[in-house]
């Protein structure tokens, strides 16, 4: 080869490798469920769903189930609408043909009972994933309890069935489970994540356990059931409310950040409208270098990512002490960017609250003002704040004036959260 030919040569393979990593939001959603639990519709269905409404990734993630094996469902002459989740009917049957053919679906009887099998995750990546545009992660919601209280966590990228591992308390209940799901992690050398789910659904969770756990997990700041609570009520704090207590007492203790995701928890897909567990109420919006469960789980856990239920952001940025957001415009739609923080000197006098008489071991607080306020707000886009000497932590929460179009309550508003920084120190900057 002249020696022309090898200079051009290895100065492109050069440049090749001192380029930059390609870095770009995929969408997703990590909390999912389908008649492999408690959904109302076959996976095909609900899979579909994402995929045609513009997601890279979506989680299944049945209560202690993996979709593989057999699993065969009956079907009905009529939908039973008493019944969660109702039977599967000849109605929908007919749907699922229509959308994937005659043929797709397999159906046998046993005795005068006709039945259908549920698809693999398997049959289900070989026919819905495309490299590099749609993928599936394999996930589970471990659903577990301690007495009356809900303790459920999210797997994401799990390699094995968990099992619920119980425990003494509601927060032993979480750090077992967590304390499994990084067991598996270390067993496979597969990155799993796990985030714990909707914790005020049945006031299960309080920010008080939260603050506690080890191993740094995350939590759903937003949840699309309509029975989880998300806003809170009298006597809780709201999920918002919750992510602030958990900062501000993680970092005052030297924990590491804790961070937000936003899902759909979806169950219906038949019948939309308020009160239903539906599709496309609140995901993740992943900074990805490719698009893999590897990659999108080591995304979220460095924090590269924002939650939303609308609002789209096309940079998030942390340069120096300056924290910017650009936010991706709409006709006739304004945007409110809230930065949200503690101040290093807060109050930490806390009240308690018993929120359960039948369950007074169960205890949240009422926190000052001075935990979670807002430091700035503005109008302007991009937004931009100096973040100054004598905060613990930053977030931003954006607030739009457009009207969700399916809310997870009637008259919600789309907003998103940017997950929380730190002040860079002084030779880092």
């Amino acid at each position: 080869m002249p020696n022309r030919v090898l200079f051009f040569f290895y100065l492109l393979l050069l440049l090749g490798c001192s380029s930059k990593e390609t870095l770009i939001w995929q969408k997703g959603n990590i909390h999912t469920h389908t008649l492999w639990s408690d959904g109302d519709a076959p996976p095909e269905t609900v899979v579909n769903w994402y995929k045609e409404n513009n997601y890279q990734f979506l989680a299944l993630s049945d209560h202690n189930i993996l979709s593989e094996g057999e699993k065969w469902i009956p079907v009905v002459d009529e939908e039973d609408s008493s019944k969660w989740p109702p039977p599967f009917s000849l109605e929908k049957l007919n749907k699922l043909k229509k959308e994937f053919g005659d043929d797709w679906p397999e159906l046998r009887y046993v005795g005068d009972t006709l039945q259908m099998r549920l698809k693999t995750l398997k049959e289900l990546k070989d026919y819905f994933e495309v490299p590099g545009k749609f993928i599936l992660i394999p996930s589970e919601e471990i659903t577990d309890a301690f007495e009356k209280k809900p303790v459920h966590i999210n797997a994401i990228n799990i390699q094995t069935l968990l099992h619920p591992q119980g425990g003494e308390s509601v927060l032993d209940v979480m750090q077992r489970n967590l304390d499994a799901i990084l067991h598996q992690r270390q067993e496979t050398g597969q990155p799993i994540l796990a985030h714990v789910n909707h914790p005020n659904f049945g006031w299960g969770i309080v920010a008080e356990d939260l603050m506690q756990l080890t191993g740094d997990p995350f939590f759903e700041v937003y949840n699309g059931h309509p029975g989880v609570n998300n806003w809170g009520d009298d006597a809780h704090p709201g999920t918002d409310r919750m992510w602030d207590i958990i900062l501000t007492n993680r970092l005052h203790t030297n924990k590491n950040l804790f961070y937000g995701v936003a899902t759909d928890d979806s169950h219906a897909y038949y019948d939309f409208g308020v009160g239903k567990s539906n599709t496309g109420r609140g995901w993740v919006m992943v900074k990805s270098n490719a698009l893999t469960p590897s990659s999108i789980v080591r995304a979220l856990e460095k924090g590269d990512f924002y939650s939303s239920t609308g609002v789209t952001i096309d940079n998030i940025k942390l340069s120096n002490n300056n924290f910017s957001i650009q936010i991706q415009p709409e006709n006739d739609v304004r945007f409110m960017t809230q930065f949200i923080g503690t101040l290093k000197d807060f109050d930490p006098k806390a009240t308690p609250i018993v929120n359960d008489e039948d369950f007074p071991s169960h205890v949240a607080h009422v926190y000052s003002q001075d935990i979670g306020r807002v430091l700035y707000e503005t109008s302007e886009n991009p937004a931009n704040f100096i973040i100054p000497d004598d905060v613990l932590y930053v977030r931003a929460k954006i607030l739009s004036t457009k009207k969700h179009p399916n809310p997870f309550s009637k008259g919600d508003a789309e907003m998103a959260w940017v997950q929380p920084v730190v002040r860079p120190s002084k030779k880092n900057q």
